[in-house]
């Protein structure tokens, strides 16, 4: 018998808070450590993942807080330039749960806005902060045209 190649699918989807998940996870402490870890992350890690894609011809989506995108505007520009999808990831990785709905609302907004110019179409998923949906995080998504949900681990 021929053995047949079993075709396996996966999806990368790469988290960029940088910077913005110190912002909205912890208060926004003053930490030089937590802050230099960030600011590597958005300058050299997001252009060393880069290049691995790049090596090996992944096509990844990378949910990118709008603090991240306005933050470290070249990188984020490289990596939507290079085919992948941006989508949404907060704007400082605030707790969707801690927010109000009109709070949510207006993050959504901006990081839509954040998103569409980056890559020029507004984006497409979305990753809860601190993977947590607040009470109307699903009927925002579906409101403002968000097609997935990647925040679920399962």
């Amino acid at each position: 018998l021929a053995t047949m190649a079993k075709e396996i699918f996966v999806a990368y989807g790469i988290d960029v808070d940088a910077v913005a998940g110190w912002l909205g996870s912890y208060g926004g402490q003053d930490s030089p450590c937590d802050i230099t870890r960030g600011l590597f992350a958005g300058e050299v890690g997001s252009m060393r993942l880069l290049r691995l894609f790049e090596k090996w011809g992944i096509k990844t989506t990378w949910f990118v807080p709008g603090h991240s995108a306005e933050t470290f505007p070249d990188q984020m520009k490289r990596v939507a330039d290079a085919g992948h999808e941006i989508g949404m990831h907060g704007y400082s990785h605030e707790n969707p749960v801690a927010t109000t709905p009109e709070q949510e609302e207006a993050i959504f907004d901006k990081c839509i806005e954040v998103i569409t110019k980056l890559a020029g179409k507004p984006p497409r998923g979305y990753v809860a902060p601190w993977w947590e949906l607040g009470p109307n995080t699903a009927e925002l998504l579906l409101r403002k045209g968000i097609k997935y949900d990647h925040s679920m681990m399962n």
